[in-house]
């Protein structure tokens, strides 16, 4: 099961900004932590990220809905910050747990996959891409739970939480690459 903060709380700023620190216990296992602005990166994994880190939430053709901000503003967005300014560099292993609330539903992971020495950028690109579809999924179920005395209501809520985080996972995958590059052209003005 995942650990993470309570709730992901922000303002309006760049398009969103913390107000208060934002933890959750990724998969990820860096040699030395990383920090880069206001987002951490632990040795155990635990991904922190600072009152005052700003998002531009989530990407693509959706409305940005209380469910979807804190994997992708909590978790998403500093991950491929991280990724974009190449402070993943440094060797990071990647660990699977027993069980995910994607797996099977969103996405699947070979045996092979279930330890990885030494990730790849993509790799490790494709890891906070089903971080994000598990933490859709979770609070996707907070936001179901609420319809409990509607049985008909609820499942057609939980198929539209399963196609959303679906929907976002797959353009992930496929549109996702441009914007994990790392940075290299520099600008000089005047």
């Amino acid at each position: 099961m995942i650990q993470r903060s309570k709730s992901l709380r922000w303002i309006e700023g760049f398009k969103y900004r913390t107000t208060e620190p934002y933890w959750v216990f990724t998969n990820f296992r860096p040699q030395r932590s990383i920090q880069l602005n206001r987002i951490h990166l632990t040795r155990e994994g635990l991904l922190f990220i600072e009152p005052g880190y700003s998002s531009d939430g989530p990407s693509g053709p959706t409305i940005d809905t209380a469910d979807i901000m804190p994997g992708a503003t909590g978790a998403h967005d500093p991950g491929y910050e991280l990724l974009r300014n190449g402070m993943m560099n440094v060797s990071v292993d990647i660990i699977q747990p027993e069980s995910r609330p994607g797996e099977g539903v969103i996405y699947t992971t070979s045996e092979d996959e279930r330890v990885i020495k030494n990730a790849s950028h993509e790799q490790i690109r494709h890891e906070f891409d089903k971080l994000l579809a598990d933490l859709m999924l979770l609070d996707g179920r907070i936001v179901s739970a609420k319809f409990e005395k509607y049985p008909r209501i609820r499942r057609l809520v939980d198929r539209a939480l399963v196609f959303r985080a679906q929907y976002f996972y797959d353009g992930l995958r496929m549109g996702g690459v441009s914007s994990a590059v790392v940075c290299r052209k520099e600008y000089s003005a005047p």
